[in-house]
């Protein structure tokens, strides 16, 4: 049996989750852990956000995962290269594949990156961007804001404060002219109607979450019921999951003790 783990700080993962279920996969299981206890990790250091990543994918090793999905763009930017020192079994972020999208989609090379403070600060897409389209220009915007809206159930197209939010933090990179955008944050797709519509049609978003299931997706379509584990209060956490997952059907999830699980 073929086991996927998923891990993301909170609810955010969701999403990428949300894009694998829609196409499939060649997994038997799939094992999602939120850390609802330690979130968010967008705001702590990159020594705490590589120690809880490795605390995760040992829980996730200890469910039986063959293949890990760091389904956070904060732990991908600053932990994944150290989780795939640590680790022997085959570990992906949302990063690579959304820089190799973008730097494919851009016909001025103009590209935009909105996404945590820590991801913005780690400076790792325009690293990969430089590699992928060297007269690329890169432009960052941190938007710590929308994690919370988004939590909270403020990503309604019609919410006024959802709206003004995206318009406040995407002036600058609208002004820049650029014509890709990439979504940094796997919370950030429950804006893409608002964001589109305040950049324009002319704009391409960048859905790391689609894009990573595009990869898995050609292995097969299994669609297996994801078992869920969080580390703080699993009520809370069934009652986001319709948000972030798009559907009425119920979610339930258990309670670990991630402190159990050792980062060394």
């Amino acid at each position: 049996m073929k086991t996927l783990g998923i891990f993301d700080s909170g609810v955010g993962g969701l999403t990428v989750l949300r894009e694998i279920a829609a196409r499939g996969s060649a997994y038997d299981r799939i094992v999602y852990f939120g850390d609802t206890g330690r979130v968010p990790y967008g705001t702590r250091s990159r020594e705490t956000i590589v120690r809880y990543s490795r605390q995760d994918v040992r829980f996730l090793l200890s469910r039986g995962a063959d293949e890990i999905i760091v389904a956070c763009g904060t732990a991908s930017a600053n932990a994944l290269d150290d989780l795939k020192a640590s680790f022997s079994l085959p570990i992906t972020g949302v990063i690579d594949v959304s820089a190799e999208a973008a730097a494919a989609a851009t016909k001025n090379g103009k590209i935009g990156v909105i996404g945590t403070a820590a991801t913005i600060k780690s400076g790792v897409y325009p690293r990969k961007l430089k590699d992928l389209a060297p007269s690329a220009e890169v432009f960052g915007q941190a938007c710590p804001l929308l994690v919370p809206l988004a939590e909270y159930g403020f990503a309604e197209p019609d919410n006024e404060i959802a709206r003004l939010t995206c318009a406040h933090y995407l002036k600058e990179l609208k002004e820049k002219g650029i014509d890709t955008l990439i979504l940094g944050c796997t919370h950030f797709p429950l804006f893409a109607e608002l964001i589109g519509e305040y950049l324009g049609p002319g704009v391409r978003l960048v859905n790391s979450g689609a894009e990573l299931a595009r990869r898995l997706s050609a292995g097969g379509s299994k669609t297996p019921v994801p078992e869920f584990y969080v580390s703080d209060d699993p009520a809370g956490f069934c009652a986001d999951a319709a948000i972030f997952l798009g559907s009425d059907r119920p979610v339930s999830a258990s309670l670990t003790d991630i402190a159990a699980y050792p980062a060394d």
